[in-house]
C-alpha cells in the first residue's frame, strides 16, 4: 500500500516494499540533483521497522543552500517532485517537495513527501536522530505507535491531518529531546567552556563550579539554547577541549537533559557521575545514564562428596548461564557488592577467598561499555533458592567440567577455567 487521499489519517502495518519505495526515490533523487544534494535518507514512520504507519514516504534532503535545489525545480518536476512553498507555514528553514496523483492532477493521492534542510542543521539531526533512536528503542517506538493509533481514530476521515500532527507534537518533542543526547553518547565531542572550573554560577555566586562546564556549539538542546556539557577528569579551568562524551543527566522536572564528557580512556560509572555533578543536579529531580557500567560478582563453589561443584545461575528462559552478579550501589567496594549480589541472587551468605581477583570488559548490544569484578567465594551447608523481591533464576551445581560446557559465553568459560585452576593450588579445596 502506498499513499492516502490528501488530508486523510489512516495507518497501516510496516510494509517491506516502503523502504525499497524509498530507496528507489533517493536513487531518483541523485541522478536528478548530482552533488547539490549532500545526503539524502528515508525518515518518518514508514522508516520505523516496528510500528504502524501512514503509507507515506519522507524523505529528508541535506544542501548547503536552497537555491541549489530551487535550481532544479523543473527537473524535479519533470519527474514528478512538486514544490509546495506555502504547504508548510510554521515551519522554518525547510523545503518540501512532493509526489502523487493530487499534485499531477490525475487523481486524489500523495505519496512522498522530500524534506529539504541545510546540511548539518538541526532539523536534518532531528529527522535521522527520531528515526535511529526510536528503531534503537522499541519500546519507545510502541509508545509512539500507540498514540499515533489512538489519535487516528479520532480524526475524521477527511481533513484530520491537522488534528493528527497537533496531537503528536508534545511526544515528538519530548523525544527528539532524548534522541539528541542519546546520539551524542560516546562520541568525541569538542566543548566550549563558558564555566571553567572555580568560576561562580553567574546568578548564584555561592555555587563555584568544581568541574569545567560548558556547551556544543550550535547544537540546542531541549531549552532551545546550546547544549550543556559537564566535563570531568580535567582539574583546571580550559576554555575548549576534546572529548568523549561518557554519560546523560537526565532531567524529569526540566525541559533540558546535560551531558557528560571526560577525557578519552578515562571512564566513570553513573555513581560517580552522579557524584561529580551533585553541586547542580541537587536542585533537580536528575537521573544518570553512563556508557560505562560496572558490576560485581562471584565464582561459588562449594564441596559435594569431596569434589569442588560451582553453583551457576540460568537467566532469561535459560538462554544464558552464568555467575551471579549486579550492579555497584552508592558506597559499596567491589568485594561488598559481590557479596550482597550473590545473596540476592541465591540466598547464599558466601565467603570471599583470598588471591582471587578477575576483571572481565565487554561491549554490549546498546553499544555500552560493561566491567564485571568476579571474586571467587565458597560457601557450606547452604541451600540456594530465590530470594523474595528479587530475580528468580534457576540453579545448577555441578563439577568443573559440566560447569564449563554449560556456561554461554567464552569470556565465563575462560573465567572458570582460571578459577578452578587456582583451586587446584589450595590443597585444602580439594579435600
Amino acid at each position: 500500500m502506498l499513499g492516502l487521499k490528501r488530508g486523510t489519517v489512516k495507518l497501516y502495518q510496516h510494509e517491506k516494499e516502503w523502504e525499497i519505495e524509498a530507496q528507489n526515490t533517493i536513487s531518483r533523487l541523485k541522478k536528478i540533483l548530482g552533488s547539490a544534494a549532500k545526503d539524502i535518507q528515508h525518515v518518518g514512520s514508514t522508516s520505523i521497522l516496528s510500528i504502524q504507519a501512514k503509507p507515506i514516504i519522507d524523505i529528508a534532503l541535506a544542501v548547503d543552500n536552497f537555491d541549489d535545489i530551487l535550481a532544479f525545480e523543473k527537473e524535479l518536476k519533470d519527474e514528478g517532485f512538486y514544490y509546495r512553498p506555502k504547504a508548510q507555514p510554521s515551519i522554518q528553514n525547510q523545503l518540501l517537495f512532493a509526489c502523487g496523483s493530487f499534485y499531477d492532477g490525475s487523481g486524489d493521492l500523495q505519496t512522498h513527501f522530500i524534506h529539504v534542510v541545510l546540511t548539518n542543521s538541526m532539523d536534518w539531526m532531528n529527522y535521522i536522530n527520531f528515526r535511529d533512536y526510536l528503531n534503537k528503542m522499541p519500546s519507545v517506538a510502541k509508545k509512539y505507535e500507540k498514540l499515533k493509533i489512538s489519535l487516528a481514530a479520532q480524526a475524521p476521515v477527511d481533513n484530520g491531518r491537522e488534528k493528527y500532527v497537533e496531537g503528536k507534537h508534545d511526544f515528538i518533542v519530548y523525544t527528539l529531546r532524548k534522541a539528541l543526547v542519546n546520539f551524542y553518547l560516546g562520541k568525541t565531542v569538542v566543548i566550549k567552556i563558558d564555566r571553567p572550573l572555580g568560576s561562580a554560577h553567574p546568578k548564584d555566586a555561592s555555587l563555584v563550579y568544581p568541574v569545567n562546564y560548558g556547551y556544543l556549539p550550535g547544537v540546542l538542546g531541549g531549552d532551545g539554547e546550546e547544549l550543556d556539557v559537564y566535563l570531568l577528569g580535567v582539574d583546571t579551568p580550559v576554555k575548549e577541549f576534546q572529548a568523549r562524551v561518557i554519560g546523560i543527566v537526565h532531567r524529569h522536572d526540566d525541559v533540558e537533559d546535560k551531558l557528560v564528557a571526560a577525557p578519552e580512556g578515562m571512564d566513570y560509572t553513573a555513581i560517580e557521575i552522579e557524584e561529580a555533578v551533585h553541586f547542580q543536579e541537587q536542585y533537580y529531580k536528575s537521573e544518570v545514564e553512563a556508557i560505562f557500567e560496572k558490576s560485581c560478582g562471584t565464582v561459588l563453589y562449594t564441596k559435594r562428596d569431596g569434589i569442588v561443584h560451582y553453583l551457576l545461575i540460568e537467566s532469561c528462559g535459560g538462554k544464558n548461564c552464568g555467575f551471579p552478579k549486579g550492579h555497584m550501589e552508592k558506597d559499596e567496594n567491589e568485594m561488598e557488592t559481590a557479596l550482597r549480589e550473590t545473596w540476592e541472587e541465591t540466598s547464599i551468605r558466601a565467603k570471599i577467598v583470598d588471591g582471587f581477583k578477575r576483571e572481565i570488559t565487554y561491549a554490549m548490544e546498546n553499544g555500552k561499555i560493561k566491567s564485571v569484578v568476579y571474586f571467587l567465594a565458597n560457601y557450606e551447608g547452604q541451600v540456594p533458592e530465590h530470594n523474595s523481591g528479587y530475580e528468580h533464576n534457576e540453579y545448577c551445581l555441578l563439577p568443573f567440567y559440566e560447569a564449563y560446557s554449560r556456561l554461554t559465553y567464552d569470556n565465563m568459560k575462560k573465567l572458570l577455567k582460571e578459577a578452578d585452576e587456582f583451586l587446584v593450588r589450595i590443597p585444602e579445596s580439594k579435600g
